[in-house]
């Protein structure tokens, strides 16, 4: 498959999409709240906070999204909206420059913009998946997405890292604040410059809300697929979101933690071309379910993990939990992502993909607000809570069974 200069626009994001994902969200973001909070609140309070406002941002932005989407596909202004997104997404990356001890409000009302910003910018670029790419296309493209995403975090990751171990105080977190600014800004203008978008007569701007979800209820197969990804995919965010602290419980270091990071995303370059490669041979849909496959394991090794004594044995566990993430966690995402866009109509899609990434913005309820706490009262495990999704994960598996793919 030779890339057109739209297509390698397009993946040009993906880099510095994952760059954001990694610097801001999951690692410096959570840690300057800290220190701007300067021990005002009790850590489990902050912690709390963090995970509400990660979580009602990205859902305020899958109900802007739903909102705009329809208008988006209509005026073909996806790009527009996308633009705007950008613009104050890269913009909150500056704005935690301007803030001290004591500014912990100032910090997660940023956050919360700049994570809206970033989700409601994701939405409409998947949406241009369709305007890049033929339905053949683009297993092959979604998985080059997020494997030049991986590539963009490691480079991203080398580049600041450095700081973090040479320079002292909150200095290293403002610099990787001011960077991903920057890099999120560059990576995103050849997309907002070079792609174009397909017309279509069909498109026409839907009033009222109401009509997207009748319209989905109507479309089975949609539907099905929608509740079925809103399952299995529950287990990666849940997994994700809930590392850090499930990793101190089993006592696992914050060193090992970060170099698992690290190690995750060399990981995932290989194996998510890996399953574009294969979805080719075996479809994507049967990639899918290899996938969830993997996932229940992790399941189970994490419960078998939670019971074992030997810090060694813990640790040895940990980085085969941590490989089988690496294996499958960009496969899983970038063939979902490809497999929904030829599920639905092209003049509709970034109307239904707000839809698509509101149901994965749910990784944020099922695991770390229900199956997580639900395991702390039955079995006082926090880390239960993950072996409990398989659950939800074999349901999904069974539902994806029933979507008939085109």
């Amino acid at each position: 498959m030779k890339l057109t200069g739209q297509q390698l626009s397009w993946i040009i994001y993906d880099p510095a999409c994952a760059a954001h994902a990694l610097l801001v969200r999951t690692l410096f973001a959570a840690i300057f709240l800290q220190i701007c909070a300067d021990g005002a609140l009790p850590d489990g309070k902050l912690t709390a906070l963090w995970a509400a406002t990660a979580s009602f941002a990205c859902l305020a932005a899958g109900v802007i999204s739903v909102c705009t989407g329809p208008f988006a596909d209509a005026k073909h202004c996806k790009r527009l909206f996308m633009a705007a997104a950008v613009a104050v997404c890269a913009a909150s990356c500056f704005a935690y420059l301007f803030c001290g001890p004591g500014d912990w409000k100032a910090v997660l009302m940023i956050s919360f913009t700049g994570i809206a910003a970033f989700s409601g910018a994701n939405s409409f670029y998947d949406s241009l998946l369709t305007d890049v790419a033929d339905a053949s296309e683009r297993d092959k493209l979604s998985t080059l997405g997020f494997a030049s995403g991986y590539a963009g975090a490691i480079l991203s990751a080398i580049i600041v890292l450095p700081f973090v171990f040479l320079v002292s105080g909150d200095t290293p977190l403002r610099i990787a604040f001011g960077f991903t600014g920057i890099w999120f800004s560059a990576g995103a203008l050849p997309l907002l410059l070079n792609v174009r978008e397909r017309r279509s007569a069909a498109a026409v701007p839907r009033k009222k809300l109401s009509e997207t979800f009748r319209y989905i209820w109507k479309e089975k197969n949609i539907l099905i697929f929608l509740v079925a990804y809103l399952l299995y995919i529950d287990i990666a965010g849940t997994i994700m979101f809930a590392a850090a602290p499930l990793a101190a419980g089993l006592k696992i270091s914050a060193q090992w933690l970060l170099i698992t990071i690290l190690a995750l995303q060399i990981l995932g370059l290989p194996f998510t071309l890996l399953y574009g490669r294969l979805a080719k041979k075996f479809s994507a849909a049967t990639m899918i379910s290899c996938a969830i496959a993997i996932y229940m394991l992790i399941a189970l090794l994490t419960g078998v993990i939670s019971f074992t004594a030997s810090l060694t044995a813990r640790r040895i566990l940990f980085a085969a939990i941590a490989f089988f993430i690496g294996t499958s966690q960009g496969g899983i995402q970038a063939l979902s992502r490809s497999m929904f866009s030829r599920l639905i109509p092209e003049e509709r899609a970034a109307e239904l993909f707000s839809v698509y990434n509101i149901f994965g913005r749910f990784t944020t309820v099922i695991g770390p607000l229900i199956m997580i706490p639900f395991a702390v009262w039955l079995f006082k495990r926090p880390e239960l809570g993950i072996t409990l999704m398989l659950i939800p994960c074999a349901a999904g598996l069974f539902l994806l069974g029933k979507v008939k793919e085109k």
